[in-house]
């Protein structure tokens, strides 16, 4: 049983909004079931100052926009949202990395926090095989300013057979480009139709 002197990480999902449509969603593969709820919703900061003030967790040290359901990064508080938390914790954020101008890009590097970029694939082709909607070259732009701030980027790199033989070029890439790190999964969603590779 979890104490909330013990807890040192929480997954938020802000919003029920993504702007891109991944077969492997629960998004998608539930819609029949979860469709009617979505796109209409976002947690407000307010509230989020009730739930979680500074020092009611004393031991808290990452909050993290997972991005399993959502992209948190549409969320029109955001930056006011990393703002309340960078007071008093670390904050981490997993995005498709294609929402957004780079003036946003650029506010949300310059806090120096961590980002995880979904990047499947090493240029349009690859990357909308499972990111369908997903434009690469908005996602580099986005990236490279994000990097330029002061932004601590992941590139994290879902493995399917689909792509499996970029792997070592998308490493090397996200290496030039200034990713501090590369970070290779293997997704546990089964009814998507898409193959996992291994």
């Amino acid at each position: 049983m979890w104490h909330k002197d013990t807890v040192e990480w929480i997954d938020i999902e802000l919003t029920s909004y993504c702007n891109i449509h991944c077969p492997g969603c629960l998004r998608q593969e539930m819609n029949n079931e979860v469709g009617h709820i979505l796109n209409k919703s976002y947690i407000k900061l307010n509230d989020l100052k009730k739930w979680i003030p500074p020092g009611y967790l004393p031991n808290l040290q990452v909050i993290n926009f997972c991005g399993s359901v959502d992209e948190p990064t549409t969320h029109p508080q955001f930056i006011d949202i990393v703002d309340y938390f960078l007071s008093f914790t670390g904050v981490n954020i997993a995005t498709n990395g294609s929402t957004r101008t780079v003036n946003f890009w650029k506010e949300l590097g310059e806090r120096k926090v961590s980002v995880f970029f979904g990047i499947d694939g090493i240029d349009q082709q690859s990357l909308e095989q499972y990111r369908v909607g997903s434009n690469f070259k908005k996602v580099q732009e986005n990236w490279r300013t994000f990097i330029n701030a002061g932004g601590k980027a992941t590139w994290q790199f879902i493995v399917f057979d689909h792509n499996h033989h970029l792997m070592e070029k998308a490493k090397q890439m996200s290496i030039d480009e200034g990713f501090k790190k590369f970070r290779t999964i293997w997704s546990h969603r089964t009814n998507s139709g898409e193959v996992k590779y291994g």
